[in-house]
């Protein structure tokens, strides 16, 4: 059991040597767009939601 978590471990520190990381700049960027995004529909998300609140309060 110990072995194979030993070779488990053994074998994650190996394949994350070969990771090819981000930049600071490529990082940066990334989160940028992530942001924006989230921004983006949560304002598409707020205006359907106000909306659909108004069409209700009509309709009742």
């Amino acid at each position: 059991m110990f072995e194979k978590l030993k070779q488990f471990f053994s074998d994650v520190a190996k394949e994350m040597k070969k990771v090819s990381w981000p930049t600071k700049e490529q990082l940066r960027e990334s989160t940028g767009v992530v942001v924006v995004t989230c921004l983006i529909i949560g304002a598409i998300v707020y205006v359907i939601d106000y909306g659909m609140t108004a069409l209700m309060q009509t309709i009742y």
